[in-house]
């Protein structure tokens, strides 16, 4: 699955390294013939390919290598999740390093403050920050990062994906009191949310 260039609200610059993103991707297909493989379902709703693109006899992975230069982040999907763990490990050394969009304010990962969040309702974030607490409400977990849920960010998981929880050893509840990285589009439901459909999503840190 290629990682998606999620877009800003008007406001913000959708994609700010746009030119330099396109050359370095030119030079790694331009008049190389291409394979394919797949991490889960193979379409998206719309009928577009959700691909890993390799070049055949190199096999050098083209998503593989803009993620290492800091030319995408990773945006992956609970039915197409085989590479995203090794995604994630990828986009972490150029963020590390602050390459491409990691050196813009822009792609920053966020603080859960509500005051910061709010104005990026609507925007595909990474937020980071210690659950205060986890609890169970009619079937769905919060993970809450303040005393207000009313007003500050949280993170929602319906049944669905809290079974996808399980299935990777992990019970959302047992996040309470941890440092996390989540990743998401932001809403509004009370406060700043976002929803997360499958484990990915979710980064327990532990030396960050």
């Amino acid at each position: 699955m290629a990682p998606k260039l999620p877009l800003g609200r008007k406001n913000f610059p959708a994609w700010p390294l746009g030119e330099a993103s396109r050359n370095m991707l030119e030079s790694l297909v331009r008049g190389r013939t291409l394979g394919v493989s797949f991490g889960g379902t193979s379409k998206d709703r719309h009928g577009r390919l959700l691909a890993h693109l390799h070049v055949n006899g190199s096999g050098l992975w083209v998503q593989g290598e803009m993620l290492k230069a800091g030319m995408a982040r990773v945006y992956s999907f609970p039915d197409n999740r085989a590479r995203v763990r090794e995604m994630l490990a990828l986009e972490k050394t150029a963020r590390d390093a602050g390459r491409g969009i990691w050196g813009l304010r822009f792609y920053a990962v966020r603080t859960p403050m509500p005051q910061d969040l709010f104005p990026l309702i609507g925007t595909f974030q990474l937020v980071q920050g210690r659950v205060l607490k986890a609890a169970r409400v009619k079937g769905r977990v919060y993970l809450n990062f303040g005393d207000d849920w009313r007003q500050d960010f949280t993170v929602s998981l319906g049944a669905k994906a809290r079974r996808l929880f399980r299935k990777t050893g992990l019970d959302p509840l047992t996040l309470e009191g941890k440092r996390i990285r989540v990743r998401g589009w932001l809403k509004k439901w009370n406060g700043p949310m976002i929803e997360a459909t499958h484990p990915e999503q979710i980064e327990v840190l532990t030396n960050e």
